[in-house]
Order: C-alpha cells, then sequence, then structure tokens
C-alpha cells in the first residue's frame, strides 16, 4: 500500500486540475435562488434631474425593498420628494460627497412641498438605516418641517426603533434637521445638521447614541432635548454657531459627555437642567455665550457651562477660552465660565479656564442643596 503525505497529496491535487475529482453531495448541491435586495430609485421612474417630483419612485423603491428588508440606493442627482415613508428593516444609502458648506453634491433629497411633515418618515421603521445622502430643506415654511422624523404622537414604539443615521447632511430645514419625538434607541453618527431653522436635533427620548458629528449654525439649539433625554453617549461631537445653546439638557438622566467641542453658541455651550446621574467630561468650550438675547428655553446667560437643578451629576477636566467672532469681530464672550444654581450631590471640580472669562470664572445663583461640592477650579480673564 502506497501512503502518501500531506505534502504529497497537496502536489498531486494540484496536478489533477479541472478533473479533479468532488464529493457527489457538493457536485449536487444547488443554491436557493433569492430576488434582488437593492432597488436603484432610477428603475422605479425617479429622474434626479432637480425639477421632476421624484416622490412617488421613491416610494415605490422603499416599499420593494422593504418585502425582502433591502436596500434603496440613490444616483448621485437632485430628487425632489416629501414625506417618504422608510419601511421596517430599509436603508435607504447613496455614496456621501457633502462638506461643511452648502454645496449640494452627489445624491441630494430636496423637499418639494412646503406643507409636508417632513422629508424622510421613520416613525416605527424599525431597523431603518440612511446612509450617504444630503437632505435639503425650505427654509420658511407655514409650518415647521422637519428632515428626518419619528413621530410617536402619544406613546413609545413597543419595540426598539433602532434606526441609524449615518453620513447624512441635513440642512435647510424649517423645522429641525433631526426631531425624534418618543424615540427608542437610535445612533447617529458621522453626520452634520446645518441651517435648520429650529435644532440640529430634538429629542424626546432614550438610549442612544451621538458619536463624531457637527452640529452648526441652527436657529435654535445644536442638540436639545423636548422634555425626557436618556441614557446617551454624547462623544465627539462638534457644535457652534447655534443661537441656542450648544447642547441643551432638560430633564431625567444618564448622559455621558465626552469630548465634545462646543464653539461660538449664542447661549451656554452645555446647558443642563434637572438632570440627575450624568457626567460631562473632557470637553472644550471656546467663545460661547455670543448673544444670549437669541436664546429659549432657559438659561440665557453669557456663559461657556450652566448647571441648574441637577443631581448626582460630575463636571470635570473642562476647558475653555474666550475668544471673538472669526476675523476677530464681535464681542468678547463669554462673560462667565461656569453658572450653577440649586445644585445638589454633585461635583464641579478641576476644570481649567485660562482666557475662558471676560468677568467670572464662577456664577454662583445659590438655592443649593445636600453634598454640591465646587472647588480646584482655576482660570483668568481674557482681555480686550
Amino acid at each position: 500500500m502506497v501512503s502518501l503525505s500531506k505534502r504529497d497529496f497537496l502536489t498531486a491535487a494540484a496536478g489533477f486540475g479541472a478533473t479533479m475529482i468532488v464529493p457527489e453531495a457538493l457536485a449536487t448541491e444547488k443554491k436557493e435562488v433569492t430576488p434582488d435586495s437593492v432597488f436603484n430609485v432610477k428603475a422605479f421612474g425617479a429622474k434626479g434631474d432637480g425639477v421632476t417630483s421624484d416622490t412617488k419612485a421613491i416610494q415605490a423603491a422603499l416599499d420593494a425593498a422593504g418585502k425582502v428588508s433591502g436596500t434603496v440606493w440613490v444616483p448621485a442627482g437632485t430628487y425632489l420628494c416629501h414625506d417618504l415613508k422608510v419601511p421596517e428593516h430599509v436603508t435607504i444609502k447613496s455614496d456621501p460627497a457633502w462638506i461643511f458648506a452648502p454645496d449640494t453634491k452627489g445624491a441630494v433629497l430636496k423637499l418639494d412641498n412646503p406643507n409636508a411633515s417632513c422629508l424622510i418618515n421613520v416613525t416605527r421603521s424599525y431597523g431603518a438605516r440612511i446612509y450617504g445622502l444630503t437632505l435639503q430643506g425650505i427654509p420658511k415654511t407655514p409650518k415647521p418641517v422637519h428632515g428626518i422624523y419619528i413621530n410617536n404622537e402619544k406613546d413609545f414604539s413597543p419595540k426598539e426603533d433602532s434606526l441609524v443615521v449615518d453620513n447624512v447632511k441635513v440642512q435647510y430645514f424649517s423645522g429641525n434637521g433631526i426631531y425624534l419625538k418618543r424615540a427608542w434607541l437610535f445612533l447617529i453618527r458621522h453626520s452634520q445638521c446645518y441651517r435648520n431653522g429650529m435644532c440640529g436635533v430634538m429629542l424626546y427620548g432614550w438610549d442612544g447614541f451621538v458619536c463624531d458629528n457637527q452640529f452648526s449654525l441652527n436657529g435654535m439649539h445644536g442638540f436639545g432635548c423636548d422634555k425626557v433625554g436618556a441614557a446617551i453617549m454624547f462623544t465627539g461631537n462638534r457644535l457652534e454657531w447655534n443661537k441656542g445653546h450648544g447642547l441643551r439638557l432638560c430633564e431625567w438622566a444618564t448622559w455621558n459627555v465626552t469630548g465634545n467641542s462646543f464653539d461660538r453658541n449664542h447661549g451656554a455651550g452645555l446647558y443642563a437642567c434637572r438632570l440627575n446621574a450624568s457626567t460631562f467630561t473632557g470637553n472644550t468650550f471656546n467663545r460661547n455665550g455670543r448673544d444670549p438675547s437669541t436664546v429659549t428655553g432657559g438659561g440665557a446667560q453669557s456663559c461657556q457651562i450652566y448647571l441648574e437643578s441637577c443631581r448626582g451629576i460630575t463636571c470635570t477636566g473642562n476647558v475653555g477660552l474666550a475668544g471673538r467672532d472669526d476675523g476677530g469681530g464681535g464681542e468678547l464672550t463669554p462673560r462667565v465660565a461656569i453658572v450653577a444654581k440649586k445644585m445638589q450631590y454633585s461635583i464641579v471640580k478641576d476644570n481649567a479656564f485660562a482666557m475662558g472669562f471676560t468677568e467670572k470664572l464662577y456664577e454662583d445663583l445659590g438655592g443649593h442643596g445636600t453634598d454640591y461640592i465646587y472647588k480646584d477650579n482655576v482660570g483668568y480673564p481674557a482681555k480686550s
């Protein structure tokens, strides 16, 4: 009997080439044929010419994808549309081409109806993904129109929404760029909300990841909370030149706000009121409090950080500078680095604001309860 080593066997097998015998089970195995799960909107009649209404065509593509939990592909072009409803477990995507400036390159979904409620409706669209698109609104409309909208009017969704918005630009909507009303589990990353009439993002909900985004030049807050906002990882974002606060947190608990940049917002870079069990760590604050007269919803002071009626929070390891507008114009702000009122069981410690304010490092508005600690914060005023 001839015994083949492993090396001998492999050498012999290579010599068999195309005539090598394969097991019968492999030779007769057949792959199950499945329908294509990627649907090009142009195959459904979308023009993308910036003139034709493409709502029906894009919706038809979305509905077709919904039958197989598929993907809708949007080639480069400008597609006029409104109130698109994304089915469950469907992705709508394109190659991202947007930049910071309001250019409209790549695939642009452009609002064509000023009386719509939104451009993309993801209410109870469990597992929906929006990727790579530019969403363009109309700045002035009879009522606020939102870019991406979860609209649970009365109750939270019965299961996690699991919405993902990734590498998307949302700009010039009269309402909020993204409005998550009674949302439960979401992810917003690598995206920009730019020059929307209300907030870049407005949240009423919990369980979210907000990472590596830009919230710029919005008419209210860069990122705001309506009523409840809880259990959010808010990391690596840039919030700048918004006419309200950079980040406005109101009610509830468990925010981790880490490693963000707050620059030239009209109100505080960070505003937190009635918040529990949260941490604000390692953020940078630059020339916030530019114009408190434009701020709505409380805390209209020229400051970097505003804290009121919070319990069980830490605010530590943050830094900041005062400054003027780009080019050296405008007023030197903020007046105060940190403002605090009615705090308890909380620590504000180890923050450094060298040249970080014009008048005071700290303004204590009083009314504090048990175990509020303010210590070891340092800084000195910027000079005109």
